[in-house]
């Protein structure tokens, strides 16, 4: 004969137990359902908009708030105030993208495009050279179609305190050079590889990730450059510029052809054929190999102008060419499949 159910004290220590466990599921819960736009519980990291503000912050807190503390009362040359500051720039990001790297992105130093050896060492410098070769050729089309003539050769500027041109120009070379190094590693290595991480959603192929996060740094690097972009059309051309870059990037998974091009750009630009001397703010300040005078429409000859962009096509075409001769072929290397998580 079967015993009659005895009904469970509900202040047995069993049942205490279990309504203990359910608050206790129920908090946990809901800290995971609070967290779950800034923790990526399945890769154990923040996720990428997170990842890419936090370094995105850290870096222009170390590159636009403390260099002008320690430098700023200095009476430095430009072109040494600027290769000092950009020095330490380049600490500042290397550090973050140390801690980034171990700490957040879970991921080694490497990935960022850093693996540094001979080949990447080639591919830097074919990246100058393209970058050198396409400049002095826009400064030939001004020249031969009457919008520019050269006023100046090694002229040394006219800013206080100006070094002799050719201590100004190895200033100025390391300047930009560091420059290369520390906005490829931020807005390529670690802003495009985490967003394009970030981007993989269920509708979105690996392929349109990557794209998607090209064209988020891109859009990023064009606003960072917003003080150099008078109009809209300027401010385009710097998104144009973070494409080609970000593209180099992509094809080789590394940031050797993107710093060549970045570098060799700003000096050839700037130092050795004078294209910025167009604006009224820059012209017959900083010392240049070669000082041209402008006289053409502004639409082709200002800094975004049509020979300009011309410029920037033909860098991208020649170094997509450089890469599919070297690779062997074209293809899309960065791939957010191979985070290390």
């Amino acid at each position: 004969m079967s015993k009659p159910d005895v009904p469970r004290d509900a202040d047995s220590p069993s049942n205490q137990q279990s309504v203990a466990t359910r608050g206790t599921d129920r908090r946990r819960q809901f800290t995971r359902t609070l967290l779950a736009p800034l923790w990526n519980r399945t890769e154990h990291r923040p996720r990428a908009l997170w990842r890419i503000l936090g370094a995105f912050v850290l870096v222009a807190v170390g590159s636009q708030v403390l260099p002008p503390v320690l430098f700023g009362n200095r009476d430095l040359p430009p072109s040494v105030l600027g290769a000092a500051q950009n020095a330490f720039t380049v600490i500042i990001v290397l550090l973050v993208a140390v801690v980034w790297a171990w700490n957040v992105d879970r991921r080694r130093l490497t990935d960022y495009g850093l693996d540094v050896g001979p080949e990447w060492i080639r591919d830097a410098a074919a990246g100058a050279v393209i970058a050198f070769l396409v400049w002095g050729m826009a400064l030939g089309v001004h020249l031969s179609v009457g919008w520019a003539h050269i006023s100046a050769v090694l002229s040394p500027g006219v800013a206080a305190n100006a070094l002799p041109v050719s201590q100004a120009l190895i200033a100025f070379s390391v300047q930009f050079l560091l420059v290369g190094i520390w906005e490829e590693l931020l807005f390529r290595g670690i802003v495009l590889t985490n967003a394009a991480e970030g981007l993989q959603l269920r509708w979105l192929s690996e392929r349109g990730a990557v794209l998607a996060g090209l064209g988020t740094s891109s859009l990023l690097f064009g606003v960072v450059h917003v003080d150099q972009a008078a109009s809209l059309p300027a401010l385009a051309f710097w998104v144009l510029m973070g494409v080609v870059l970000g593209s180099a990037y992509v094809v080789t998974d590394s940031l050797a052809v993107p710093i060549g091009l970045h570098s060799a750009t700003n000096l050839a630009f700037n130092n050795v054929y004078g294209l910025s001397n167009v604006r009224p703010e820059t012209a017959e300040i900083a010392a240049t190999v070669l000082r041209p005078e402008f006289t053409g429409p502004a639409r082709f000859v200002a800094v975004s102008g049509l020979v300009n962009v011309g410029a920037v096509v033909l860098i991208a075409v020649l170094s997509i060419g450089y890469v599919t001769v070297q690779r062997r072929g074209l293809r899309m290397r960065l791939s957010p499949a191979d985070s290390v998580s």
